[in-house]
Parts: structure tokens; sequence; C-alpha cells
């Protein structure tokens, strides 16, 4: 079977308060068929947030907490919808490797 004549199981939604649609917070992000395609697509939602240039001087508690209270939140629903991608464990992780807390002078 061909990549092309595949089905896509898995659907990428991410719930933004900002977004323009006030009616409906959920944001159709893709779908796919690979499930690889779309905790990528998941992260790249937290990435975009936490990649702004003055994300790196926020200690990463401090990030974490930003994130979750003005980003946008992407899930993923499948076939068996599993929790496939744990965003408190990605945030985790990439807040402390994109923060730079601030050195005392």
């Amino acid at each position: 079977m061909s990549s092309i004549n595949q089905p896509k199981i898995f659907s990428v939604d991410v719930y933004s308060d900002y977004g323009v649609n006030t009616q409906n917070p959920w944001v159709h992000a893709g779908e796919f068929s690979e499930l690889s395609d779309a905790i990528e697509a998941c992260k790249k939602v937290v990435d975009d947030f936490l990649r702004a240039p003055i994300n790196r001087y926020i200690e990463p508690e401090v990030l974490a907490h930003a994130f979750l209270s003005y980003g946008d939140v992407p899930v993923i629903s499948g076939t068996q919808n599993l929790p496939n991608f744990d965003i408190y464990e990605y945030l985790t992780q990439r807040c402390a490797e994109i923060s730079r807390p601030q050195q005392s002078i």
C-alpha cells in the first residue's frame, strides 16, 4: 500500500483561548497517517510559543507557567485515542533547554 492511499488516522487539534474564533477555541491543525508526524506537529505548537527571544531569559518554571497560562495546547486524537504526546513532559524538557536564567551581577 502506498503512503498516498494510506488513511490519515491521527488528528491534531489546538486549544487556543487567544485565537480569532471566540465561538470555538479549538483549531484543527492537521491530519497525519503517522503518529510521529502528529507528535512533531504538537511539538511545533509548543516550540512556537517558547522560541520567542524574550524566553531565553526566563527561568524554566516561569516559562512553563507562562505557556500553561497563555500558550496554545495541542492534542492528538487517533484510532485508539491514547495519550501519545505528554505536553507536560515535553514542556518541562524544552523550558530547561530554552531558558537561560539571568545571572546576578
